[in-house]
């Protein structure tokens, strides 16, 4: 034990370990600086972010309450769209079933045993202003929500304050069953996850589950805020992308000839696949907006509102993404293999490395390439079913736009992917060529 701390200590002592650590510390200090700078988006009217989701809401209920007093009374009040709607507020909460009042749910055989129906429950609010409150509300449930709930089910309910309203001196609630409460279930999945990694990949498990939760911080508080506030998609994701890729590797490894050529592997891998997936959208005639029209939409309407979002690089923006952990991971691959031929026998050359390099590459492209397409088709299922099912036309399936998009993402992955291999085997047998490295394994 006294030994390993030691060799420890030793390891500190060495340059090359401040150097990583510093560039570490810079970019990850950068980049907290940055996300704090650009952590809410700027609107063309200067709105809070939350002022405009309580305006939405509100203009949604008024919306709504026209439309009922159009179908029911067929006239509209005069007075109506001038209606004070600042006294209602929309929030979630999880409430706990105490009670199943009534149950007029059965299951229904023709569509796989679904609940079909409705039941009254008896629910207490566990979380947020009205903790506590008892509630009877009721669930409904149909072939396409059911969401059936027993005593102690705990689940997710869409809460209506209206303080224009009182009840027994507090604000009247109107409740609604959204979905179950799924918190702890994704926590504890979490958890096994990061335990499996840390017990079987020990220091070096610990490191990843590090770059990780970097990785992570740097989607959701510096992409995806930057993107709202009108950074152009496809640069932005590229330079992050970088930065990842370089605090990763040097978490893992520390700086050295592997870790270098790991990173310029990785870099030179997906810029390829963006710039692939860029002449293929280009040539196909696709800029994004048509992927999904739901979402797409949304988006346009917070440009509308102000939001300064740049849509059409988007799904270039995400090709680059989804491709990063599959180089991240081949490069390295043939980066330490590399690394490993070079410390086992010192005397091979440049030529020698490369070619025994590629030789490990191609085992790795085939099953790699397979892992990116089936992930895809994976994720393509249901409508691949649909197309079946409807027999659909192959002219119409070959030029639509969402199977087009799913071979760019599919294609422009793997072509990243496969080229890392020749990439990064050439960088690292670059680097390794005329070093002499003493014989150790680490």
């Amino acid at each position: 034990m006294k030994e390993r701390f030691k060799n420890w200590l030793n390891k500190l002592k060495q340059p090359k370990t401040w150097i990583a650590a510093a560039i570490v510390a810079v970019i990850v200090a950068a980049g907290t600086l940055f996300a704090l700078w650009v952590r809410r988006p700027i609107a063309r009217y200067n709105a809070d972010y939350d002022d405009a989701k309580q305006v939405y809401f509100e203009h949604l209920a008024l919306a709504a309450g026209s439309n009922r007093l159009l179908f029911e009374t067929g006239t509209l009040p005069e007075e109506f769209a001038s209606v004070d709607a600042s006294a209602k507020q929309y929030s979630y909460a999880y409430a706990k079933v105490l009670e199943v009042l009534d149950d007029q749910s059965h299951r229904d055989p023709e569509t796989e045993n679904v609940h079909v129906g409705s039941q009254r429950l008896l629910v207490e609010i566990t979380t947020g202003e009205h903790k506590g409150r008892q509630m009877v509300i009721d669930n409904y449930m149909s072939k396409l929500f059911d969401k059936h709930a027993e005593v102690g089910t705990s689940l997710l309910v869409f809460v209506l304050t209206d303080r224009a309203s009182t009840v027994d001196g507090l604000p009247a609630l109107s409740l609604s069953v959204m979905n179950y409460n799924r918190q702890w279930l994704l926590f504890g999945l979490i958890a096994v996850f990061l335990l499996v990694t840390a017990l079987v990949g020990g220091k070096v498990g610990l490191r990843s589950i590090l770059g990780l939760a970097l990785t992570l911080a740097a989607v959701f508080f510096v992409l995806v805020p930057s993107l709202l506030r009108g950074f152009y998609a496809i640069p932005f994701t590229l330079v992050l992308c970088v930065l990842v890729t370089v605090v990763c590797f040097l978490l893992l490894d520390g700086l050295s000839r592997k870790t270098v050529s790991a990173i310029l592997g990785t870099v030179a891998g997906f810029t390829v696949a963006c710039l692939f997936a860029m002449l293929a959208s280009r040539l196909a005639h696709l800029d994004g907006l048509e992927y999904n029209v739901a979402e797409t939409d949304t988006l346009i309407q917070a440009k509308f509102q102000g939001t300064l979002i740049n849509i059409r690089g988007l799904f270039v923006s995400g090709i680059i993404i989804s491709a990063l952990g599959a180089v991240m991971d081949v490069a390295m691959s043939i980066s330490s293999s590399v690394n490993e031929l070079k410390t086992v026998n010192p005397g091979m050359g440049f030529s020698a490395l490369f070619k025994s390099g590629m030789r490990i590459g191609r085992d790795a492209v085939g099953t790699m390439t397979n892992t990116l397409i089936l992930a895809f088709t994976g994720g393509a299922l249901v409508n691949l079913i649909l197309m079946k099912y409807y027999n659909w036309d192959v002219k119409a399936i070959l030029s639509g736009d969402y199977i087009t998009h799913e071979v760019i993402t599919g294609v422009s992955g793997s072509i990243g992917l496969i080229l890392a291999v020749p990439l990064t085997a050439l960088i690292a047998s670059a680097l390794h060529g005329s070093a002499k490295p003493k014989l150790q394994v680490k």
